[in-house]
């Protein structure tokens, strides 16, 4: 049985990769990153929090009904439940990595703001 940890961390990684073409392309640009960073972070969290619904649900209620077959669709679900997972704190390092990423975005982001108009 997964923590809730890994299923908001794959969610923000499924948040994140859905932005990163965008975030990239603006860069690329050389486009204002702040409202493309501001929507990465919230559709990255809002994809946590999506993908933790039943997990939500489940502890709620008390009833397993919220974990059948059909929770596949809060971003594979069921699927990650049944998997044999090494360690408890592989959510912890999971969300540890995609909040140092986004951190490190934001820094370098800023960076290369503050060169360009010096």
């Amino acid at each position: 049985m997964a923590q809730s940890t890994v299923h908001f961390s794959i969610g923000m990684l499924v948040g994140s990769v859905y932005m990163l073409p965008r975030l990239r392309q603006r860069w690329r640009q050389s486009a204002p990153l702040s409202k493309t960073i501001g929507y990465w972070i919230l559709l990255s969290y809002g994809a946590g929090i999506y993908a933790s619904i039943p997990g939500i649900l489940r502890r709620i209620s008390g009833s397993d009904a919220w974990t059948g077959w059909w929770s596949n669709i809060f971003i594979f679900y069921h699927l990650i439940e049944k998997l044999p997972l090494p360690s408890i704190a592989l959510g912890e390092l999971f969300a540890a990595s995609i909040f140092a990423a986004q951190y490190a975005l934001i820094l370098l982001a800023i960076y290369r703001l503050r060169n360009r108009h010096v």
